[in-house]
């Protein structure tokens, strides 16, 4: 029996976002009006696509069915002619498998339909296919990519999002989850919905009647103690088989839960109980994939497993599919943008550890690996749509909480290539860079993240973590419009300040340095040119002795060297990312400027701060290099932070 596995998807709506080659390439198909994709005569359809082609090389590693075989199946209202189509890792280019072009059978509403499979054993990625229209125009419907497998496994999803005060956002998608799986008879039955409302402005009739859809006003505890939340309710309510973790500011495509179901219910005994990790693509750049899976560096910091890569472009698309983690590769964890693993996880692992935002995700996929190998499933097609973290700064997080955070989780639960002195290591060279911008605010929420980290786990067995994140938000630098800060321009061009103040953008060349600003010289003292002293030294050169005994020069004051004046006014891109070394080593200030070019802060440089900050900041490391009493308390307090008994304690607490 032919099994329904994906649907290629060509129409681009609010939430898939308006990208059309990630779904079809079509000179004639804008991407607007009905859902049928239409195509005007002697025109065509190409689907070897993000959305489009069938990744039957996962398919066969995922099911375990070696010689899975994919069917294609579609109709159209016209003959056209179908062209299969591959792509393999080794070879740049898409090839041709075979033309069809006389459908298989009419419908009974008339319409042609063509069932075409691929060659058996094919070696290939990728496959999809290229639709031609004839003299007509050509419309196409119900197509599908289908194989002959054996009974589905028994997969409910409760799809778990937390939210604070992003209602337009979270409303949006909950009406694309309702209308797209909830309300359709064929996905229905795999779906619930829980929300877990973190700022509780959401109206308590959103869910009202619907069996489906779970509303959970919460205290603000952050995006863990909000996942906590809802993955309480989904293992103590006992309906779903699966979590799927996601985030409220996300845009998500319908396509890639279906997809997640399918890949569940047919996946072998290897990956029966694997982690689905939806990609990240970026929000500024649609088509450019950010991350799928995260790996923690032997530096200690997170990067993702795969280069980024442009999901319009055949080729990254099926380099996407090759790329695949070893069996030993250490420090995988799957970002909860979108991640799905089996609910039976939540009973014998416990729930997420407090650390209100960050982290949270890298702990618990590192909890699990200390039991067992953690499988993962990525697949093109799988993904949101997330605003990058780069086109963000917020100090609070990617400063205070992404520091503190660091040393807790690690406490918590250390990874494979735990180490305190890369942790420390790693902190100082930020905070010796944040000085070099003259962010001394930034260097000091370095310092407070490490001095919260050491006041042990007990601290953080009740709700804190909004007033701590209050306190960094308010020690962090404040914007403001470019026509307020004195001295300043009335905009800037950010995307040209990028490539000009960012020394990873510019060939340094030495030679072409401008010198350091020195002081004014004093101005010398004129030689003597009188006619005495000119007569003078005649007669002491004709009566000087021809030998004169040796003497050893006598030490002169060495003067001090004078520090250089800083007075240009530098301008940089507001990040803690940057590296403008070149641009800031001799100026007085830095007219730091968000990415919209409108808003920034003018810093100004102050090393003797930067000094005192520095010394803080080696007190501070010398106290974690030498503990051991706090990192086993934390270490010794993971089992019931993670409980189900605290976390009830926990939420209840946040709500009064």
């Amino acid at each position: 029996m032919l099994v329904d596995l994906s649907r290629p998807i060509w129409k681009p709506s609010l939430s898939s976002c308006a990208i059309l080659p990630l779904y079809v390439k079509s000179p004639s198909y804008a991407g607007v009006g009905p859902a049928d994709l239409t195509l005007g005569a002697h025109s065509f359809a190409d689907l070897m696509t993000y959305f489009g082609s069938f990744s039957v090389k996962k398919w066969r590693r995922y099911t375990g069915i070696k010689d899975l075989t994919p069917t294609l199946v579609l109709e159209t209202s016209t003959p056209v002619s179908v062209t299969l189509t591959k792509m393999v890792y080794r070879r740049l280019e898409k090839r041709a498998i075979k033309e069809i072009t006389q459908p298989t059978e009419r419908t009974a509403d008339g319409w042609y339909r063509y069932v075409i499979a691929y060659p058996e054993g094919i070696d290939a990625q990728l496959v999809a296919f290229t639709v031609v229209a004839g003299a007509e125009p050509a419309t196409i419907r119900n197509v599908r990519y289908c194989a002959d497998l054996q009974p589905a496994r028994d997969v409910r999803i409760e799809i778990i999002t937390t939210t604070y005060h992003k209602e337009q956002q979270v409303t949006g998608n909950i009406g694309m989850i309702r209308r797209e799986l909830l309300e359709d008879p064929q996905w229905g039955q795999h779906f619930r919905l829980t929300v877990v409302d973190n700022g509780r402005t959401l109206p308590p009739d959103l869910a009202a009647g619907e069996e489906s859809i779970t509303l959970i006003p919460n205290g603000n505890v952050g995006g863990a103690g909000g996942f906590a939340a809802g993955m309480l309710h989904a293992a103590e309510s006992g309906w779903a088989t699966h979590v799927l973790l996601m985030d409220d500011d996300v845009t998500v495509c319908p396509e890639s839960f279906k997809r997640t179901v399918r890949l569940l219910q047919y996946a072998d005994d290897e990956y029966a109980n694997a982690t689905v990790a939806g990609a990240m693509l970026s929000t500024a750049n649609f088509e450019m994939q950010q991350e799928d899976i995260g790996r923690i560096q032997p530096e200690r910091n997170l990067q993702p497993f795969k280069p980024r890569l442009i999901m319009d472009r055949e080729y990254d698309i099926c380099f996407n599919e090759e790329l695949i983690p070893s069996s030993d590769t250490k420090g995988l964890y799957s970002a909860w943008w979108y991640s799905c693993f089996p609910v039976q996880r939540v009973r014998d692992y416990g729930l997420p550890i407090p650390l209100f935002y960050r982290r949270d995700d890298v702990e618990y996929a590192t909890r699990i690996q200390e039991k067992e190998p953690l499988k993962f499933i990525t697949l093109n097609g799988v993904c949101v749509w997330h605003d990058a973290f780069d086109l963000r700064w917020n100090p609070a997080v990617e400063v205070y909480l992404s520091t503190r955070n660091m040393l807790i989780q690690q406490a918590f639960t250390p990874d494979a290539g735990y180490s305190m002195q890369a942790m420390v290591d790693l902190m100082r060279d930020a905070v010796v860079k944040h000085g070099r911008r003259f962010d001394y605010p930034s260097m000091e929420l370095v310092c407070d993240a490490i001095e919260d980290y050491l006041r042990g786990p007990d601290f953080y067995r009740h709700p804190v973590g909004e007033r701590l994140f209050k306190q960094a938000a308010a020690k962090a630098e404040k914007v403001m419009p470019l026509s307020e800060i004195p001295g300043a321009p009335d905009s800037v061009d950010i995307f040209t300040q990028e490539l000009e103040a960012n020394d990873e953008n510019v060939v340094i060349r030495p030679e072409l340095e401008p010198p350091a600003p020195q002081p004014e010289p004093e101005p010398a003292p004129e030689p003597h040119h009188s006619v005495i002293y000119r007569g003078l030294r005649k007669v002491y050169h004709i009566l000087r002795p021809v030998k004169q005994p040796v003497s050893v020069p006598q030490p002169q004051p060495v003067e001090p060297p004078r520090k250089p004046v800083y007075t240009d006014m530098a301008i940089i891109p507001i990040d803690g990312w940057c590296r403008p070394w070149r641009v800031v080593r001799y100026a007085g200030k830095a007219l730091a400027v968000d990415t919209t070019g409108q808003r920034g802060v003018m810093r100004v440089r102050d090393d003797e701060r930067g000094e005192q900050l520095i010394a803080r900041f080696d007190g501070l490391a010398r106290t974690l290099l030498d503990d051991t009493a706090v990192r086993e308390a934390y270490r010794e307090s993971r089992a019931s932070m993670t409980s189900f008994e605290f976390w009830h304690e926990y939420l209840r607490e946040a709500r009064q």
